[in-house]
């Protein structure tokens, strides 16, 4: 009897309704876990490759991407990736041959904010005629501002 109800105790104490710091999760037998943290991003901010479904829309090819203020404008991770990797060298080569792994490998980092308040990033394409660099604004787009808030 003692064992049964040191037993009890212990899955009370133990069991799946309560947390270490306090909180409750679901309990439910059905195996629903409590709100996740590490959950994915919004389906917005994932720009999709063309068979993984739908995509926000693409931002519009504005800017030159030469400096902070005329950034290449995208509309995510993903699409700055891909506009970088399909960027031609001004003897008419892509370097990085339309793959998003490279132009994601050309990054040298963020500049910090543009007049608009959009942090801009730095890339650097090797073209055969020395390293070009690249400006980025992945908020390009009307999906991405709005994660900023306006924009």
């Amino acid at each position: 009897m003692k064992t049964r109800l040191l037993f009890a105790l212990l899955l009370v104490a133990c069991g799946p309704g309560a947390s270490d710091d306090g909180t409750q999760g679901s309990g439910s037998a059905g195996g629903e876990a409590a709100s996740n943290q590490n959950a994915p991003p919004p389906d917005s901010y994932v720009v999709q490759n063309a068979g993984g479904g739908a995509a926000p829309t693409a931002a519009p090819a504005i800017g030159s991407g030469t400096s902070r203020e005329d950034p290449l404008m995208a509309c995510g991770p993903v699409d700055s990736y891909r506009r970088v990797a399909e960027y031609r060298c001004p003897d008419g080569s892509t370097p990085l041959n339309g793959d998003p792994g490279a132009g994601q490998q050309a990054r040298e980092g963020n500049v910090g904010p543009n007049a608009r308040g959009h942090i801009i990033d730095l890339y650097r394409v090797p073209c055969a005629t020395g390293g070009v660099e690249l400006y980025v604004d992945m908020y390009g787009c009307p999906e991405m501002q709005g994660m900023l808030g306006g924009g």
